[in-house]
């Protein structure tokens, strides 16, 4: 009797036990997307407040996002890093940027408290705080004529003219001009660029009247168009030379007696101030 053939012996390999699978990495996102907002934020004044408290979410959320990671229950442990590190480094630039700033605003006011508290009188001698007796406001220090240059900043500036009444030159200049709330004060400068490398005059460079009744008037706050701007001053290499124009918003009764400045628009040295004759 004959017997059908046997199959052939197959070896079967030990099955694994089943691996429990691997939860998402829900907090690793979060800490990722917390600490690159808060490193992009971290710069800016104030807002950067807000920055301290997301890196400090973060953080708080990327250290257990990368204990799980690495214990294998959960994924995303290259985003929870990113998280840790984007965090930290908002943290410290908060920091860094907040005391940047103290000091920024320190100088600040500072330079303010030299300017509006003890700001010499046309006898010589310091006028009291918020004094208004009618007096000019000018120092006792050297007042430079017209036509004579100076030295402000990284310009030599000459003041060129001086209108203590512009209004009709404003007028003219631009039909959509509004009318001053007192009266145009408008003063022309030549400067001469001497710094090294270049130099932007009719940004770098402000004028203030001083008005007669102690208060001060700044060409920042004339938005009108002049004939010859101060806006439309071109960029000058080292030696360069134009010549533009100022224009202050003053009250008629603080003229009489004023007194016309020129200094940096950016700095805290009072003394890079320089006095101009008004005639």
């Amino acid at each position: 009797m004959s017997h059908p053939p046997q199959a052939p012996y197959q070896a079967y390999a030990p099955v694994p036990p089943n691996e429990p699978p691997r939860k998402g990495s829900g907090l690793a996102i979060a800490s990722m997307v917390l600490g690159i907002v808060a490193l992009l934020l971290s710069w800016v004044p104030v807002i950067n407040n807000l920055a301290a408290v997301l890196a400090l979410v973060g953080l708080g959320l990327g250290i257990p996002a990368l204990l799980r990671a690495r214990r294998g229950t959960h994924g995303g442990k290259g985003m929870a890093i990113t998280g840790l590190v984007t965090s930290v480094l908002a943290l410290v630039l908060v920091v860094v940027t907040q005391v940047f700033y103290s000091k920024v605003v320190d100088e600040v006011q500072r330079s303010l408290d030299e300017q509006t508290g003890s700001a010499p009188s046309a006898t010589g001698a310091p006028e009291p705080a918020g004094s208004t007796t009618g007096t000019a406001s000018a120092p006792a220090a050297e007042v430079v004529p017209l036509g004579t240059p100076a030295q402000v900043g990284d310009y030599q500036v000459t003041v060129d003219s001086v209108q203590l009444d512009g209004n009709a030159t404003v007028a003219d200049a631009n039909p959509f001009n509004e009318p001053p709330t007192g009266r145009y004060v408008i003063t022309q400068l030549t400067a001469t660029y001497t710094g090294s490398e270049e130099g932007s005059p009719g940004w770098d460079l402000t004028a203030v009247f001083h008005g007669s009744d102690a208060r001060q008037y700044s060409d920042a706050d004339c938005t009108a168009t002049l004939p010859d701007d101060a806006v439309d001053a071109p960029t000058l290499n080292p030696g360069g030379t134009d010549t533009f124009q100022f224009c202050m918003d003053v009250p008629p009764a603080a003229i009489e007696g004023g007194q016309l400045s020129v200094e940096p628009t950016v700095g805290f040295d009072a003394d890079a101030r320089v006095y101009y004759a008004l005639r």
